[in-house]
């Protein structure tokens, strides 16, 4: 099994940065192989550009983006790291979506209804946010998790996906931190 992990957080202090190395030494503890696109670091450029040269249809033949289609075709397992700002990814991370996950690579129109082509892959979400649980499952909705657990993996055919999300971040302490750490190591072993 081959895995990807999409990291996106420019901060090499944070804890997104943590997490980072904690599954990088779960997975490599279990044998796993592994890939890492650090958007920030590659500096990618997440500016979906639409006009008469550049066409909606002509996305999945974009050369700046075929590396990245490439590495998730040949990926079993997606893994995405990031923080949750104003309630959704990153720009970065949107804008990978927006140019890396389109119509003809990770889904096509049949009909009237869109069909997902990432099919046999899983993906396993971590991401962080500074807000309590309680007010983002009462108040939110989990608009945060919905979002790219159905509007973005499922559409694209991926069904087997895992969460962990790490909540109220800036009031955790030390310690706290530490025991999400460890857990995320053992889940990077057996994921």
């Amino acid at each position: 099994m081959t895995t990807l992990i999409i990291y996106a957080h420019s901060n090499k202090d944070s804890l997104n940065h943590a997490i980072l190395e904690n599954v990088m030494k779960g997975l490599k503890e279990a044998k796993r192989k592994f890939e890492l696109i650090d958007l920030y670091a590659e500096k990618f450029d997440p500016v979906l550009v639409i006009d008469k040269q550049h066409k909606p249809s002509d996305l999945i033949h974009d050369p700046y983006t075929e590396k990245y289609r490439k590495k998730i075709e040949q990926a079993d397992q997606l893994i995405f790291i990031y923080p949750i700002w104003w309630y959704g990814v990153p720009a970065i991370l949107k804008g990978f979506f927006d140019r890396v996950f389109v119509s003809g690579f990770a889904y096509q129109h049949k009909g009237k209804f869109p069909k997902g082509l990432l099919k046999n892959k899983s993906a396993w979400v971590i991401y962080t946010i500074d807000a309590p649980s309680l007010f983002i499952r009462l108040f939110r909705k989990n608009v945060e998790w919905i979002v790219v657990r159905d509007y973005i993996l499922k559409f694209c055919g991926i069904k087997n996906i895992k969460r962990t999300r790490l909540t109220f971040v800036k009031h955790s302490t030390y310690k706290s931190r530490q025991k999400w750490l460890q857990k995320i190591y053992q889940l990077a072993k057996v994921i």
